[in-house]
């Protein structure tokens, strides 16, 4: 079924000739060439092609908003420290450790163009994320959460930008997407077998289009899996790699390489 974005763009300010459709959105940056949520990261998946960078928010102990999948420095860092348990000063201090403020992935977005696919993850992130966005006239940005509570927050405060739900295989996309009042359903289904692609039905979409909802899918790497998605009316794909999405020449390597 084919899908007219036009609407969407203009009700949220997101540029209307910025790249094509679906969106490659690099998750965590190009986290497949470099370390992820780094500026390193964010900086390579734009080069590669990327419209939208998709990030997560964690808060240290005096209130500022920095760019980290965990709380815990331990996976990616190899260090037994909390960012929520230190000041900003005392985690930018930290040697090894490359953990951007949201305000530096913002600026970054701003020079090189690049959306922003914000995924709250520490409660109080969404508002003050929301508000640096509105301050810095930022339009081309979304908020989402596996949290419907943090995402609702958003929306019964009147928050302009588009709103996200993530949801988990088995869970119900259109329950939760009521619950937290958003305006997209994004599937995190890359673990639902060896063809998740078939859970993304026409009747699936077609409920989700009707409510007025669009759709993002899962970080996806596996090429052919990301050849059938990239054929759906969806908004969005994550990937690790964007150069999967956006560069033949590199593609064909790849599947090679993955085949």
């Amino acid at each position: 079924m084919p899908r007219d974005f036009s609407r969407f763009f203009e009700r949220y300010g997101w540029p209307a000739a910025k790249g094509r459709l679906p969106f490659c959105i690099g998750h965590r940056g190009a986290s497949g060439h470099e370390p992820e949520n780094t500026l390193a990261a964010f900086r390579r998946a734009a080069e590669l092609g990327a419209e939208m960078w998709e990030l997560d928010t964690q808060l240290t102990s005096d209130g500022v908003v920095v760019v980290s999948h965990d709380d815990h420095l331990e996976r990616v860092f190899g260090i037994d420290r909390r960012i929520s348990e230190m000041t900003a000063a005392e985690l930018a201090g930290l040697d090894g450790v490359d953990v951007p403020s949201f305000s530096e992935v913002a600026a970054l977005g701003r020079e090189t163009g690049t959306g922003l696919y914000v995924e709250l993850k520490a409660p109080g992130t969404g508002m003050r994320c929301w508000r640096h966005l509105a301050e810095m006239n930022q339009r081309f940005a979304c908020l989402g959460s596996f949290d419907t509570a943090q995402v609702r927050e958003l929306r019964d405060a009147a928050c302009d930008f588009p709103l996200s739900v993530l949801i988990r295989v088995g869970h119900d996309p259109h329950v939760l997407g009521d619950e937290a009042g958003a305006d997209i359903l994004h599937l995190c289904w890359e673990r639902a077998g060896e063809r998740p692609q078939d859970l993304v039905t026409e009747a699936l979409m077609r409920r989700a289009f009707e409510a007025g909802r669009e759709i993002v899918l899962w970080h996806e790497e596996r090429p052919a899996i990301l050849d059938d998605i990239m054929k759906l009316p969806v908004l969005g794909i994550c990937t690790d790699l964007p150069d999967l999405m956006r560069s033949p020449a590199v593609k064909e390597k790849a599947v090679g390489r993955q085949g």
